[in-house]
């Protein structure tokens, strides 16, 4: 088998791998199991002082309908709140109790170890190496379609 082929296997390996993890719920240093759509919903919380439904719902592209799914599940798991500011006691916002503030970091951990060790990686790659991991890049994002 040449390595064209090597290539192509590999990639189909890590995204198989990628799809099926994400269909594993995770405590990420909770008590709480969450899926990948609530440690999303808690990683948009967390990277905003105040955020609407409305907002998660175009940060997150999903419905609103979703949003009040996953919310109404996260504050039953205790890893979120939803509160009123003062001056506007019509809009509803969301924040992070003790414990999403926990998953938050974690989460932000997991993405940063694997970040570095690409990078790492990265560095010690001439640019024309580079430029020719973003083609093969490039033709994955173009030609795998979202669902």
């Amino acid at each position: 088998m040449n390595n064209y082929y090597k290539i192509l296997e590999q990639m189909a390996r890590i995204q198989y791998r990628i799809g099926r993890n994400d269909k594993k719920p995770r405590k990420f240093g909770t008590n709480q199991l969450m899926y990948q759509s609530e440690i999303h919903f808690i990683d948009a919380i967390g990277c905003n002082e105040q955020i609407k439904p409305s907002e998660l719902s175009n940060k997150l592209g999903i419905t609103y309908g979703a949003i009040t799914q996953i919310a109404t599940k996260l504050i039953k798991k205790k890893l979120i709140e939803k509160y009123k500011i003062k001056n506007n006691k019509k809009e509803v916002y969301y924040k992070l109790t003790e414990s999403g503030k926990v998953a938050y970091e974690n989460h932000r951990l997991f993405h940063q170890e694997l970040n570095d060790k690409i990078v790492s990686y990265l560095k010690d790659l001439s640019k024309d190496e580079i430029q020719v991991l973003l083609g093969l890049l490039d033709i994955a994002d173009k030609y795998i379609p979202e669902l």
